[in-house]
Parts: C-alpha cells; sequence; structure tokens
C-alpha cells in the first residue's frame, strides 16, 4: 500500500515504540513524505529527545533508520499539485501532505482530523492502517 505520512505520524514513531513505529518498518507498506518534513523533524529534535529519552547517539540511530523507509518527494515536485491540495483543505501547513498523496497517488496517514474536510484522498488513522495492513 502506497502511503503518505505526515508529521505527527513520524514523531510518534520517533518517541515511543508503538504500532506507529512498527507500521513505519512494515514491508507491505511503500512511504512517502514532503522533503520539508526533514526540516520539520530537526525543528523538533529536542522535544522528541526530552520524550523518547533517547541519547544523541540512539536518536539519531533511529532518525536513520526512519528515513531510509521514507521516500522524501522534493518540495519542487509537489509544486504543481498546490493549486488542486488548496481547492481541497483550507489548511497552507497540509498542502504539502495533500500534493504529496496526490503526485504519488497515495492515501494519507494522519492521526489530524483536519485531512477529514477533504473527501478525495483516502485518509486512515493508525488504528485503521492497522486494521488493514497489520503490525509487525
Amino acid at each position: 500500500m502506497r502511503v503518505t505520512v505526515d508529521a505527527n505520524i513520524l514523531f510518534a514513531c520517533m518517541i515511543k515504540d508503538s504500532a506507529t513505529r512498527r507500521l513505519i518498518f512494515n514491508p507491505t507498506l511503500t512511504l512517502f513524505a514532503p522533503e520539508f518534513l526533514k526540516d520539520e523533524l530537526v525543528s523538533h529534535i529536542i522535544e522528541i529527545k526530552d520524550k523518547s529519552g533517547m541519547n544523541d547517539e540512539k536518536l539519531l540511530h533511529m532518525i536513520q533508520k526512519v528515513f531510509a523507509q521514507i521516500t522524501f518527494v522534493p518540495d519542487k515536485n509537489l509544486k504543481p499539485f498546490l493549486n488542486a491540495a488548496a481547492s481541497l483543505i483550507a489548511d497552507p501547513k497540509d498542502w504539502l501532505y495533500i500534493a504529496c498523496a496526490l503526485h504519488e497517488d497515495t492515501v494519507i496517514w494522519s492521526n489530524d482530523n483536519d485531512f477529514g474536510s477533504q473527501k478525495r484522498i483516502r485518509v486512515l488513522k493508525t488504528k485503521e492502517l492497522v486494521s488493514i495492513v497489520g503490525s509487525l
């Protein structure tokens, strides 16, 4: 299954071992995200470190492992899809996720209710994704 991952999913994966983390490493999922998500994670790294309890070395290793599971789509490739994204959802901070899902023909994996306001792209919460693909 092809899936666009949003920030709250990535952060949850980094913070604790859970169904979210197991799904990130589930081989039946092909994961995508807008490239800006890397910078977003870095801007919250202290918070993630504090909440996860990982030391610097372990956190860096986890980031590398998680990033290896995700194809990061350059934001410039998503620009042609931004007008369509803006027509689907009001929040500009979500446009790149919508654009990524349109560009890569994916569902969106998010626990954020804001994506529910649009009906073009299927949005799955973690519990729904677990029920579809299982968790290792």
